[in-house]
């Protein structure tokens, strides 16, 4: 069986037009990671601003469920957060706070009403000392706004 011949001129220029490219793609992904402005840990506004619903909707399910709300942090996704409604009127009551201390996550307990931490650890239901975030009913709507941090809560608006 005769042994074909190898074209170096083609293997050339295959190889060349594979690193060009590579090269180009690499470029590519290093401006699209770069492209914020360089800053990877800047927030943007549409991302610290977490609408999460209709206030009378949630407020009736959280009663209706007898469980808070628990979401992934919008804005980092590196934390998860409650948000959570006491009292009966759906433009008032609301709290958004962490929904972690240190490396456990906090974990609802229906029957007391309270969330419970890794080593039992009892927390209240509207999250008392953890780090909590400014809640706002905007046109029906609950607003977080994760990029301030608040030491109590607020809802208003209408």
């Amino acid at each position: 069986m005769p042994v074909a011949k190898s074209d170096t001129r083609r293997a050339t220029i295959v190889g060349v037009v594979g690193v060009v490219v590579g090269t180009l793609l690499i470029v590519l992904v290093l401006f699209a990671n770069n492209s914020g402005g360089g800053d990877s840990t800047h927030t943007t506004p549409s991302k610290s601003r977490f609408t999460v619903g209709s206030a009378e909707t949630l407020a009736k399910r959280i009663t209706d469920d007898q469980t808070p709300l628990f979401f992934n942090d919008t804005a980092t996704g590196s934390r998860p957060i409650v948000v959570q409604h006491t009292g009966t009127d759906p433009k008032a009551g609301w709290s958004a706070f962490d929904a972690a201390t240190g490396d456990c996550t906090l974990t609802w307990q229906r029957e007391s009403q309270d969330f419970t931490d890794c080593n039992g650890q009892r927390v209240p239901a509207d999250g008392g000392a953890l780090h909590h975030y400014p809640v706002v009913v905007e046109n029906g709507d609950i607003i977080v706004d994760l990029s301030v941090d608040a030491t109590t809560t607020t809802s208003s608006s209408s």
